[in-house]
């Protein structure tokens, strides 16, 4: 980290504390068993419904591997399938999601293009009204509990958003010389009411375009979101690339997983799940995943590059789950870096893996997945509140373990106690990645793994091994030490 002891706890800073408000606020609606529509009718009967937003482009249906084939010529909007024999594997709910928030993401980069259009509109009718649209999404294999709670995950961060905004223009971080100030593009998402006579779930999801300009001055207000846009096309410009991203990750696999062992099921950069076998997991493929999502710091506050994450993620989630636990193509998990994400850790663990969190409950996967929080900037829970599954055990409990176990394993009995910075820091150090990244592991992976290992006593050797005192490295030998990890993290960060 720059400038930092390394420890990562700043106080109060942290976003520690976020996953308990979402998983308040989402995941309430009851189960219901809508029996899913098999038919090429069912889905022309629910098109008849919205036959102006088919025509005017608005309308969006999802095609899976057991319903709508391609080469329909009434011209309804349908993702093309492919020729060959659709994968055993594939799950509707994971497609779902990912569709869910592949169109929220295109949904905010079309109201970015068209918000000029509506502003010069406002300048000849000299109106400033708040200007809403509706887009609509059919997700014809999926449960109408499903759709409703990714349509919470999305409202909570509409909230968190709304929030912000507010906060911001209080405190005039968002206004310009002449007094005005301006809010971004909301985006909110609700079951559409037409689609209840039907088994399939339709998603109406709502932009409102909200501008308040004290002094009418369009002109002003164009320019100011024009100054915007190309700073962030600057920004995305000077990311690193996918291949970038790649060699960076599996530099530190190699060094950190692999070669200091931290993950004991992890003996190469492009396999993991070796030593599990006889549990029933087999070995397969790393797929190494890259976003362009850049994190929004200039204040427009419409979080367009979350919702671009989530797609991204939700889409490699659905092709790993897609590909199978084994063979040739099987995917054991995902490392999915995202560049733009590197210098707001705050965001990265508070809201962006609440909602990733949340969407795996939201589809009811938790038997099937798991999210795993990695940043450049990690920080180890202090232990006040609950920071979320995806993310590495607090201090207390750390401290626990190792003072539990490291009087067995250190090569000294005069070892003098780590500090409760130095756990810290051998917690966080074992998620500090080149890059920001989500990690994605099968359920049956982690419980395998949690199974043969001791989990006590694994964090106490990975901490000795990482920030141990000068001679409680493995077997004896000197810890890698912060300097180095520091070092370390840096080069593979250039390459």
């Amino acid at each position: 980290g720059k400038g930092e002891k390394n420890n990562g706890n700043n106080g109060s800073s942290t976003p520690w504390g976020m996953m308990g408000g979402i998983f308040k606020g989402v995941l309430n609606s009851g189960i219901t068993n809508v029996e899913k529509g098999q038919k090429k009718a069912l889905r022309k009967s629910v098109e008849s419904l919205y036959h102006e937003e088919v025509t005017r482009g608005t309308f969006r249906w999802i095609s899976s591997s057991s319903l709508v084939v391609e080469g329909d010529d009434d011209g309804a909007t349908t993702d093309k399938l492919s020729s060959s024999s659709p994968s055993p594997y594939i799950d509707e709910d994971f497609e779902a999601a990912a569709a869910f928030w592949r169109m929220a993401s295109d949904i905010i980069i079309t109201s970015h293009s068209e918000q000029q259009q509506q502003q010069q509109q406002q300048q000849v009718e000299q109106q400033n009204e708040n200007h809403q649209q509706w887009w609509y999404l059919a997700l014809p294999e999926t449960t109408t509990s499903v759709a409703q709670n990714l349509c919470d995950v999305l409202n909570w961060y509409a909230d968190l958003l709304e929030k912000k905004r507010s906060s911001d223009n209080e405190v005039n971080n968002d206004v310009d010389d002449d007094g005005n100030y301006y809010e971004g593009i909301e985006l909110r998402a609700e079951l559409d009411s037409r689609s209840d006579a039907s088994s399939i779930p339709v998603i109406r999801f709502t932009t409102t375009t909200a501008t308040n300009n004290n002094n009418n001055d369009i002109d002003n207000q164009q320019q100011h979101q024009l100054e915007r846009q190309n700073k962030q096309f600057f920004a995305k410009s000077l990311l690193p690339t996918s291949d970038d991203t790649e060699r960076r990750t599996k530099a530190w696999v190699k060094r950190l997983l692999v070669q200091l062992g931290i993950c004991p099921f992890t003996k190469s950069t492009n396999k993991s799940g070796q030593g599990l076998s006889d549990l029933g997991v087999p070995v397969a493929n790393i797929m190494y995943r890259h976003s362009s999502a850049l994190c929004d710091d200039s204040g427009d506050g419409d979080g367009g590059d979350v919702y671009l994450l989530m797609a991204d993620a939700w889409e490699a989630i659905s092709d790993m789950v897609a590909a199978g636990p084994s063979g040739k193509m099987g995917v054991s998990s995902i490392l999915l870096s995202a560049p733009g994400f590197d210098n707001n850790f705050e965001l990265w663990a508070g809201p962006v893996f609440a909602m990733l969190e949340t969407c795996v409950g939201a589809i009811q996967a938790e038997e099937m997945i798991g999210v795993v929080c990695f940043h450049p900037q990690y920080v180890t829970p202090d232990g006040k509140s609950w920071p979320g599954f995806g993310h590495m055990h607090s201090v207390p409990r750390l401290k626990q373990w190792y003072n539990q176990h490291s009087s067995s394993s250190s090569s000294s009995p005069t070892t003098p106690p780590l500090s409760d910075d130095e756990i810290a820091a051998g917690g966080a150090w074992q998620r500090r990645t080149p890059h920001a990244v989500i990690n994605v592991l099968r359920a049956e992976q982690l419980e395998a793994a949690e199974g043969r290992r001791r989990s006590g006593e694994l964090y106490e050797r990975n901490i000795r091994v990482l920030v141990g005192n000068k001679e409680e490295g493995e077997d004896g030998s000197a810890s890698v030490g912060l300097e180095k990890l520091a070092k370390d993290l840096k080069r593979e960060q250039c390459l």
